[in-house]
């Protein structure tokens, strides 16, 4: 998960027509060897594989859930990626996080977050605002401490958003209490009112420690790795998170990366760490060990879904409710180093 660029909106505004891609996209419900063309527009990309993710898990688990992180540069209109491709983005995801939405910059680094400017605020609100209307449910995450905290959440309830905020290495569970606490059974991701992504779990020194603090929580919604260790959850851990401590029902989201692979993932391969596969883009410098993945091709699709250990397929039979899909906003790296 990474953070808004500071020229974010002036980078999204003008993105039509900046490399004229005409490039015909391949359907994401056709044969996975078409995720193998050269040429891609990667917008068109990623909601492709978005739908595919999507209608392959609802073929298996009817109302397994799926929250999108990062993709609101996806929901603007522009020659690249049509009305369509933003109708086809919103019918598919349940729901959309955004960090950094009211703050930028992250004070775990020793900065000092800033409130977005008026045009980037502007802008983000009125791509929000589509899901919003379409029933979607908008999460937020800024990464701020203090007096911050609640003035970030306040203008998030104001804008009809789930608003929280976090550690950037989201890797505690927070002293505060749940805003909007409650023991209602939540089914529905238009019931939850309050979230946790805890998405590192290091300090804790055990799986149990781990599964015995996350249980002890309240959080309408829990967003969590597939994996403690090299092991993932089992369905009877799974189950247990989604009680709330209170004795609520609750969600549990699985993390997935759609748009980055990552060389501690059990489908990392030990020769590529010589010799990248050439789906395997740069390294990414904020996350080591985490490279870009060309998202379209046939290899990482097949990593994605559609076999027993794949790492959707892996979500689904460890019971979670959903997954949460992070670094949708791949496109743009693609977009910016290898499209021009």
């Amino acid at each position: 998960m990474g953070k808004i660029k500071k020229s974010v909106a002036a980078l999204l505004l003008g993105a039509a027509g900046l490399f004229g891609l005409q490039q015909t996209p391949f359907i994401a419900d056709a044969p996975k060897d078409a995720a193998a063309r050269t040429a891609v527009v990667p917008e068109t990309a990623m909601v492709d594989l978005t739908q595919a993710l999507g209608r392959y898990a609802r073929a298996r688990k009817e109302d397994f859930l799926l929250v999108g992180n990062g993709p609101v540069g996806l929901l603007e209109v522009t020659e690249d990626n049509p009305e369509e491709n933003v109708a086809r983005l919103i019918g598919t995801l349940d729901g959309i996080l955004m960090e950094s939405v009211f703050y930028d910059g992250y004070e775990e680094e020793g900065e000092m977050p800033e409130r977005r400017d008026a045009e980037t605020e502007e802008y983000l609100a009125a791509m929000l605002r589509k899901p919003l209307l379409a029933g979607r449910s908008v999460f937020t995450l800024d990464y701020v401490k203090g007096e911050k905290i609640a003035e970030a959440e306040a203008l998030g309830h104001a804008a009809g958003y789930i608003s929280e905020a976090g550690d950037r290495l989201l890797d505690v569970i927070p002293a505060r209490a749940p805003q909007e606490e409650n023991a209602a059974d939540v089914t529905r991701l238009k019931q939850v009112k309050n979230f946790l992504a805890l998405l590192n779990p290091e300090h804790f020194p055990t799986r149990e420690a781990y599964l015995d603090a996350l249980a002890a929580t309240n959080y309408d919604l829990l967003i969590v790795d597939l994996y403690y260790g090299d092991r993932p959850l089992t369905p009877e851990e799974t189950a247990r998170l989604k009680h709330k401590a209170n004795g609520g029902r609750r969600l549990v989201l699985s993390y997935m990366s759609v748009g980055e692979a990552a060389d501690y993932r059990p489908y990392w391969k030990k020769e590529w760490d010589s010799e990248r596969p050439h789906w395997l883009a740069e390294p990414n410098p904020e996350w080591p060990g985490s490279y870009k993945a060309r998202y379209w091709s046939r290899e990482w699709h097949d990593i994605l879904y559609g076999r027993e250990d794949a790492y959707l397929d892996r979500i689904i039979a460890a019971g979670f409710d959903g997954a949460f899909l992070d670094v949708m906003d791949a496109w743009q790296y693609f977009k910016e180093s290898e499209m021009k």
